[in-house]
């Protein structure tokens, strides 16, 4: 690219140099079309310059994204298997937990109904659904 614009800017300052150096007004309107074909190729050696420039930019900012998005999916992956295993330990935590409390409630107060009274806190409002057994 840096040779083309190289180029084109001698090519530009000799045409200006013939302009000078012409006499008549063919040669003079001949070296004006010239510079015109020259100056028009030199926009466009800008233009093309301008797009590789976007167009590099944009390639970098769209890695730039899909880094970022590639980050943040990662690290929502670790954050919903995280997610995933706290709620089954705490599902599992909200079926042990109450087992375990009435196995423990209901023992001890198995042991106190054991002694024969039937005024226990625990069963109070149970005791007519049970059918005692007596041992013989």
């Amino acid at each position: 690219m840096a040779e083309i614009k190289k180029l084109l800017d001698d090519a530009i300052e000799t045409e200006i140099n013939n302009l000078n150096s012409a006499s008549n007004k063919d040669e003079k309107s001949e070296v004006i079309k010239n510079l015109a074909a020259l100056h028009k190729l030199r926009i466009e050696e800008i233009k093309t310059e301008t797009e590789i420039e976007e167009k590099s930019e944009r390639r970098a900012m769209d890695k730039a994204a899909h880094d970022e998005d590639a980050t943040l999916k990662a690290f929502q992956l670790d954050e919903n298997t995280l997610d995933r295993y706290a709620k089954i330990g705490i599902a599992a935590a909200e079926l042990v937990l109450p087992l375990m409390f009435y196995g423990v409630w209901m023992r001890r107060g198995l042991r106190f109904e054991e002694t024969g009274t039937f005024t226990s806190q625990t069963f109070k409002n149970l005791f007519n659904r049970f059918k005692p057994t007596r041992k013989s």
